[in-house]
């Protein structure tokens, strides 16, 4: 039989995946296959996953966890701030509105009304003589075709020179970010962050991969054809503020889940026998102890005169005292109104539930002992 949720499978796996033609065809081609049979299975893990959550209560966010947090909104943060385009490396054609054919006297021409230039331009403006190097400086940026004194011979490896040049510059953020990652899930943190370590480092290096297989298949030759300012790819600049993007949306959902498993909202673990038999032991020795005290301090009071003089004279002002409050008509009144409005039945049978558990514990305790009792004296007749 239908329901909702099974009409709103049909639906997006009919009808919406199949116009979600603005992704790679072979992304989408996977979607339409395999989506009507993925779908289902992915609800019910999360409905599976959220049902074994509900039993576990809610906690607030254990004090390492929280340092964690801290470390990657610090971290999303910081990525946030370098794409902006004052941290990005200055990009003349855009700065000077100039189409990639232009002179380079033109183009420097114009830059140079709109700051000073330095040696650095007027090394870019003898290597923009070259449209390869132009290829390059978009491609690779401006840092890689300036510094690179091995990567201008001319040979047809060039591009590849230039690429594995860029390549340290290209690692060095994905290994902060990793850094960052490690340190969020690592054992300082606890077992609340070691669970998602491996998922981190994955999502960690998915990103380098990403990035590095981009800029080692990327054809630098294709933006000869372009013939206005709009229709250049700016590569170099593209790269660089997507992947401080993803390094942001990484840490943010990484945040996110630990936040949420933390505090058993989502995949949250229930305890362990062996926890619980500890925790259930360390409560009833710190009860023991209490009692124990307890039994301590009623000894001394009922031992010494003076304590048990003022502790009787405590009780029967006591009485007097609420005796005298009973009687007035206000407190009658009240107290009546109370109990017109209890269900008495109600109290009743939870003094009854109360009275049934606390004689079976009792029952209960009786029998181990005896049963003790008597592992000892088969012990002892042994």
């Amino acid at each position: 039989m239908f329901n909702l949720q099974s009409i709103v499978l049909l639906v997006i796996s009919y009808f919406v995946i199949p116009r979600l033609t603005f992704l790679p065809t072979t992304l989408h081609s996977l979607l339409i296959v395999f989506g009507p049979f993925l779908l289902p299975r992915l609800i019910n893990v999360f409905n599976s996953a959220r049902a074994a959550s509900r039993s576990v209560p809610i906690r607030p966010t254990p004090p390492k966890v929280q340092h964690a947090l801290n470390l990657l909104a610090a971290s999303a943060a910081v990525c946030l701030v370098l794409t902006l385009p004052y941290f990005a490396p200055e990009n003349v054609f855009l700065k000077t509105q100039s189409r990639l054919q232009i002179e380079p006297s033109v183009l420097f021409a114009r830059l140079r009304l709109l700051r000073d230039l330095t040696p650095a331009d007027e090394t870019l403006r003898i290597k923009f003589g070259s449209i390869q190097n132009r290829l390059v400086y978009l491609a690779y940026g401006p840092d890689t075709l300036l510094n690179c004194i091995w990567c201008s011979s001319g040979a047809g490896n060039d591009a590849q020179n230039y690429l594995l040049y860029s390549l340290p510059k290209l690692v060095t953020p994905h290994i902060f970010h990793l850094a960052v990652l490690g340190l969020a899930t690592s054992s300082f943190v606890g077992t609340e962050g070691s669970r998602f370590r491996i998922h981190a480092t994955i999502a960690g290096l998915v990103l380098l991969v990403a990035e590095a297989w981009y800029l080692g298949t990327y054809d630098i030759s294709g933006n000869k054809k372009a013939r206005m300012l709009q229709e250049i790819d700016f590569a170099h600049w593209r790269v660089r503020l997507l992947r401080y993007l993803s390094f942001a949306a990484v840490d943010a959902a990484l945040g996110l889940v630990l936040w949420l498993t933390s505090t058993n909202r989502w995949l949250a673990r229930p305890a362990s026998i062996a926890e619980r038999l500890e925790m259930t032991t360390r409560d009833a020795e710190q009860s023991l102890s209490k009692l124990h005290a307890l039994g301590l301090l009623s000894n001394s009071i009922n031992r010494d005169q003076t304590l048990r003089n003022a502790r009787e004279a405590y009780w029967r002002m006591e009485g007097e005292e609420m005796a005298e409050v009973v009687q007035e008509e206000d407190v009658t009144a009240e107290i009546n109104k109370a109990l017109s409005k209890m269900d008495v039945p109600n109290v009743q049978r939870q003094i009854d539930q109360a009275v049934d558990a606390l004689i079976s514990d009792i029952d209960g305790l009786g029998s181990s002992l005896h049963m003790s009792a008597s592992a000892a004296a088969g012990e002892q007749y042994q």
